[in-house]
């Protein structure tokens, strides 16, 4: 997970996952039927059916989510089938989303799946004009004129 531990120097956004340990760990092979709430750091190998809510999230490769999450921070590599809410957002290869995203920041590696809406939201969004709107705007140019 070293990958992560770069800024983000358009949205100064701190990608680093490993700087906080981890305080709870839920393993493979347990499940809870239920919302959970946390703070800290938990790393989730089992099963929730239920509402995820709390400040950082590891979703492992065994792990799975059947509810909405509602996090700070979200490192997926597992399933989730629900809607997800989150401030930082990384979608790992072989992660499964089945339900819509909002995220302010999110990164997505090549082999994800997403099924859904997604949404991302920023104060910085800002319309860059490239080369396909420079022609767009030439060729109405010249069918405009007389």
């Amino acid at each position: 997970m070293g990958f992560f531990k770069k800024k983000d120097a358009n949205s100064g956004v701190d990608f680093d996952t490993d700087n906080v340990a981890i305080s709870s760990i839920i393993g493979t092979g347990m499940s809870f039927n239920g919302d959970v709430s946390f703070s800290g750091k938990l790393r989730l190998d089992g099963a929730i059916e239920g509402n995820v809510k709390g400040d950082h999230l590891i979703l492992g490769e065994t792990g799975s989510i059947a509810g909405d999450v509602d996090i700070e921070t979200f490192t997926c590599q597992g399933k989730v089938q629900g809607n997800i809410k989150a401030r930082n957002l990384n979608v790992i290869k072989g992660c499964r989303i089945d339900g819509n995203v909002e995220a302010v920041n999110m990164f997505v590696e090549g082999g994800a799946s997403l099924n859904g809406e997604v949404k991302v939201e920023t104060s910085d969004l800002r319309l860059v004009k490239g080369k396909a709107a420079e022609e767009k705007i030439e060729e109405e140019t010249v069918q405009s004129a007389p």
